[in-house]
C-alpha cells in the first residue's frame, strides 16, 4: 500500500518563514513517501513567502495547496463575535477547514508552524483511527488549569499543536456544527483557543499518540522531572516518565514552546534547539530570513536571570509559582474580550 500524508498548516505572513521552516523539516524526513500534500490555510500570505512555499514543495517533488480563510474569519468576526487572540484569528482556522479539506485518504496532519520534524512520519500514515476523531499527545501545562475551562482534574488534556484527525468520524460527528454552537452559545473565548475548545466538547474521543511525536521543548528547558514538578503532572492522566525518558534523546516533532529561552527564530534565543532549527532554515527557502530581536518586559528579563543562575530544582519553585498566576490573569484578560466583543 503506498504511503500518503497529507499535512494541514495555518499560518499568517509573520509567521510564514517560521511555518515554511517546519514544512521543510518535514519533507526533508520523509522523502521515501509515496505523497505528501501540504494543505496552507493562508492568511494574508505575502506573495513572496507564497512562492517561496511553492519553490520549497517542487524542490521535494510534493504538492501545495493553498486555502484561502475570509469566510472563515468573516464567521469568527461577525457570527460568532469571536475575539482575535494576540490579534489574529489564525489559530481559529482549523477547526473550520477538517471538514471541508479535499483528501485522497481519510486523514490529516495538523501542525502547527513552531514544529520541528526530525524523522519519519510513515507510522501515521496508516495508524488505526477506527472510533476515533483524533490523535494527539498530552498537553505539558498545568493541572489546574483545567478547572479553568471546566475540564475534571484526573481528565487527560490533550495538546493542539500536532493532531492526527480522521475526517469521516469528524463529519459523521457534525464536529464543526457543535464547535459553532459552543462558541456562540456557551463560551466564546479560552487561553489555548483551539486546543481548549477541542478539549472540552471532544476529549474523550481522542486516541493518544505517543510522545515522540509531540515532544515539548519544556522537557529541555527545565528538565523532566522539573517539569512534572512545574506543572503538577502525574501519571494518571499524562504520560509517565519512562514514556517522557525513552523520546528524550531523539522525538520524531519537537514542539518549540519557548518560556524565558525565547524561541529559535528569534535574534537573542537561548533555545535548547536553536541549533537543530538552523539546520533546517539553511535548508529551505528563508535561508536567508533575519531573525528579530524581540524586547521583553521586566519580568521575563529577570525570569531569564534566574533560569541562568539557579539550578533547574530550584529555579522550577520559582516557575511553578509564576506560571500559576500567569494563567490566571490571561484567563481573566480572556474573559475581558469576550464581554468585549458581545
Amino acid at each position: 500500500m503506498s504511503k500518503v500524508l497529507n499535512v494541514l498548516y495555518q499560518s499568517d505572513d509573520n509567521y510564514a518563514p517560521i511555518t515554511g521552516v517546519s514544512a521543510t523539516s518535514l519533507m526533508e524526513n520523509n522523502k521515501d513517501l509515496d505523497e505528501i500534500n501540504i494543505y496552507l490555510l493562508n492568511d494574508r500570505i505575502s506573495d513572496t513567502n507564497l512562492e517561496k512555499f511553492e519553490n520549497c514543495c517542487k524542490h521535494y517533488g510534493r504538492n501545495l495547496i493553498v486555502l484561502e480563510t475570509t469566510e472563515i474569519i468573516t464567521k469568527l468576526k461577525d457570527e460568532l463575535h469571536v475575539a482575535p487572540w494576540f490579534g489574529t484569528y489564525t489559530t481559529y482556522f482549523k477547526l473550520f477547514a477538517f471538514k471541508d479539506l479535499q483528501l485522497p485518504t481519510d486523514r490529516v496532519l495538523q501542525l502547527d508552524g513552531d514544529t520541528i520534524i526530525n524523522g519519519s512520519l510513515a507510522p501515521l500514515c496508516d495508524m488505526d483511527l477506527d472510533g476515533y476523531l483524533l490523535a494527539a499527545t498530552y498537553d505539558l501545562t498545568r493541572s489546574d488549569y483545567k478547572e479553568l475551562i471546566g475540564i475534571p482534574l484526573n481528565d487527560k488534556i490533550y495538546n493542539g499543536g500536532v493532531l492526527l484527525v480522521n475526517q469521516p468520524e469528524w463529519i459523521r460527528e457534525n464536529c464543526e456544527e457543535k464547535i459553532t454552537h459552543h462558541l456562540k452559545n456557551v463560551r466564546s473565548g479560552y487561553h489555548t483557543v483551539d486546543q481548549d475548545i477541542l478539549n472540552v466538547l471532544f476529549r474523550h474521543k481522542f486516541k493518544y499518540l505517543d510522545i515522540t511525536y509531540n515532544y515539548s521543548c519544556g522537557f529541555y528547558i527545565f528538565g523532566i522531572k522539573e517539569s512534572l514538578k512545574i506543572y503538577g503532572l502525574k501519571p494518571d492522566y499524562y504520560s509517565t516518565y519512562e514514556e517522557i525518558a525513552a523520546a528524550y534523546d531523539d522525538p520524531v516533532i519537537y514542539h518549540c514552546m519557548g518560556q524565558m529561552t525565547g524561541r529559535p527564530w528569534e535574534l537573542n534565543s537561548i533555545h535548547p534547539q536553536n541549533e537543530l532549527y538552523d539546520k533546517y532554515m539553511h535548508m529551505s527557502p528563508w535561508r536567508d530570513y533575519e531573525k528579530k530581536y524581540v524586547k521583553r518586559d521586566l519580568i521575563f528579563r529577570v525570569q531569564r536571570i534566574l533560569y541562568r543562575a539557579l539550578p533547574r530544582g530550584i529555579y522550577a519553585i520559582f516557575h511553578k509559582c509564576g506560571q500559576k498566576q500567569y494563567l490566571k490573569a490571561r484567563d481573566k484578560i480572556v474573559q475581558g474580550e469576550i464581554a468585549g466583543v458581545k
